[in-house]
């Protein structure tokens, strides 16, 4: 008489743990504040923008309703990514196959969201940034040329925050064999 067993395969733990990992690098990405670091000529301090920063020592980006999206979508990242976390713990502690599914499908498509979410900020955020510093370039009030910007340390983490999410996407979504038949010899 053979039985069923159910196990789980590594795969699910390993997307479990990249999404830990992606959840705390998308926590440092969201409330970090060196996104970008900008160089001006006449000027020895370098001044650093991130999500929250309008105005860095006197001087300020436009006003416009790029960085509140950027924002908004960061956050909503944020909380599906630990959605997708308590997702992944709960199919990791149910017992039936299919609810098992369930729940590591539910938190791959999550995962999935979080990185186009990720995706679409890490993209929207320099572009808009560098149009809106040639717009102060060509402001006649501005008085600090521009010298270089760079992306700093907390676009890293996004990044990284990025391909951990999809990574744990591809390991939850893959359609794993967990049954295991056991042959019990006696």
């Amino acid at each position: 008489m053979a039985e069923t067993e159910l196990v789980v395969r590594p795969f699910k733990m390993i997307g479990e743990v990249f999404t830990g990992v992606a959840g705390v690098f998308l926590i440092i990405t969201a409330v970090g504040q060196d996104w970008v670091e900008v160089q001006f000529f006449r000027t020895s301090h370098v001044i650093t923008w991130g999500l929250w920063d309008i105005c860095v020592g006197g001087v300020c980006l436009p006003d416009s309703g790029w960085l509140e999206i950027c924002r908004g979508m960061l956050l909503l990242a944020v909380l599906l990514s630990l959605t997708a976390f308590v997702c992944g713990v709960v199919g990791l502690c149910v017992h039936s196959h299919c609810s098992k599914r369930v729940w590591f499908l539910l938190a791959g498509v999550l995962l999935s969201l979080v990185a186009l979410l990720d995706l679409l900020t890490l993209i929207i955020y320099p572009v808009m940034f560098n149009m809106d510093i040639i717009h102060l370039q060509t402001d006649s009030h501005w008085t600090y040329p521009l010298k270089t910007w760079n992306f700093d340390w907390t676009f890293g983490f996004g990044w990284g925050a990025f391909i951990f999410t999809v990574a744990a996407s591809v390991f939850f979504i893959l359609p794993l064999d967990d049954k295991k038949t056991v042959s019990n010899p006696f």
